[in-house]
């Protein structure tokens, strides 16, 4: 059985996931929207719906590997603006 400091432990664990996947989602929906407009130039039959699955796809995949999305971003923040 869990103590009580063992179950409220457990509880700012779940709040802290909980917290870290809502931000992962709102990031993948922010970047997914700057990046929408060129990925749709290339691939016009793309819709911002499987253009969002594909950054939350990668964004999952690099968390899960303890991979910083920030930078990835800030990378290609600078080779939309330098191209």
């Amino acid at each position: 059985m869990k103590t009580r400091k063992q179950a409220t432990q457990a509880l700012h664990d779940s709040d802290a996931t909980r917290e870290r996947d809502v931000q992962q989602e709102i990031d993948s929906f922010l970047r997914a929207l700057s990046s929408y407009p060129d990925r749709f130039a290339r691939e016009p039959d793309l819709s911002f719906r499987q253009h969002l699955s594909s950054i939350a796809t990668a964004s999952h995949r690099h968390n899960a590997h303890g991979t910083n999305n920030n930078h990835d971003h800030d990378h290609n923040e600078d080779r939309r603006r330098s191209g």
